[in-house]
């Protein structure tokens, strides 16, 4: 019996080593990104020229490719009253220096050092480079939640509860999509989805085409994934019930850095003969800022309009010929 017992346990470590091993073969490292140390978020202060009030200034710094770059100037109101002054510029020698318009007011600027600095007749800005982190990022999932995708620095993920077997696991933990739309083996219902995610730097890439993928909850309806750092965001943009709802604010960080999607869905509700009775509602918090709020949605979105609503259904993560990232990805059910 001993003897037994001890080729059982053998065979078992043995035959979890080979899975170990061939989660590791199939494992990648991280594709390779553009180093961009001039790209990304601005935080800092704009001095009116005729007030001593001092506002409080953000400033998103778009790479456009081609050594080309894009200053967004916002004020804290940014999503109120749009951008204060939108510059652009190229690099040169270390530096970018920046020109614009706003209305027929005419602004100038540098990026040098971290640092950026403009001036018109109307103020002066002064921004220093900082690097925001959502305040769920890495969140470990509660007690009996669905954990989807797996999240553990340096492991590759385990993608069993996925349909689709082409994603490939990555060596930081994360999971690049590959080769089609992938769908969750269980079905859900009203939840709470923590969920995070990776968008490429695209420089080259315009609109829709930079770092493009989605979030199907319930296999229908769309939370978009999209590059709309620096934008003034509309229904197709990061943070949309796509085509359908623009975000309350964009709450977008630059691409090349995790983000994070918590989200509260609740299913349609149906009648006993099966007629919808009232929409799914959802609420969207992106990086810690609430973009939609106990939004309804009256039907199918993107991909899936015209499909039937049901009450529960898989999970969908997008595969839109861009090479998003996901990780951390895990849901919490709700009960009615």
């Amino acid at each position: 019996m001993a003897r037994m017992l001890a080729l059982t346990v053998l065979i078992a470590l043995t035959t979890l080593g080979l899975a170990r091993s061939a989660v590791a073969a199939d494992a990648a490292k991280p594709p390779e990104e553009p180093k961009d140390a001039v790209m990304g978020l601005y935080v800092g202060t704009y001095n009116p020229a005729t007030s001593k009030a001092v506002a409080q200034l953000e400033a998103d710094v778009i790479n456009l490719g081609q050594g080309g770059y894009r200053a967004v100037l916002f004020l804290l109101t940014r999503n109120a009253t749009g951008p204060l002054a939108e510059l652009t510029g190229k690099a040169e020698g270390g530096k970018v220096t920046l020109a614009g318009k706003a209305g027929e007011v005419e602004w100038k600027g540098a990026i040098a050092d971290g640092q950026l600095a403009a001036e018109s007749k109307d103020g002066t800005v002064a921004a220093k480079l900082t690097e925001k982190k959502p305040p769920t990022l890495g969140m470990k999932p509660p007690a009996g939640a669905a954990v989807l995708i797996p999240f553990e620095e340096g492991k590759p993920p385990a993608m069993d509860e996925w349909a689709n077997p082409a994603w490939v696991p990555m060596t930081d933990g994360s999971v690049l999509v590959a080769g089609g739309d992938n769908r969750t083996k269980r079905l859900f219902g009203d939840m709470k989805l923590h969920l995070e995610f990776r968008i490429p730097v695209e420089p080259e890439g315009k609109g829709q085409d930079r770092g493009n993928s989605g979030v199907y909850i319930q296999d229908l309806y769309e939370i978009q994934i999209l590059d709309s750092f620096g934008l003034v965001p509309g229904p197709g943009d990061c943070g949309s019930v796509y085509q359908r709802t623009a975000p309350k604010a964009n709450a977008c960080l630059p691409p090349g850095q995790w983000q994070t999607y918590d989200i509260t869905f609740l299913a349609p509700r149906f009648d006993a003969d099966g007629k919808k009775v009232k929409d799914a509602v959802v609420t969207v918090v992106q990086n810690g800022t609430e973009v939609q709020k106990d939004q309804a949605i009256e039907g199918p979105t993107g991909q899936a309009k015209g499909r039937p609503e049901v009450k529960a259904a898989a999970l969908r993560l997008q595969e839109h010929k861009h090479p998003v990232r996901f990780r951390n990805v895990w849901i919490v059910e709700l009960k009615e």
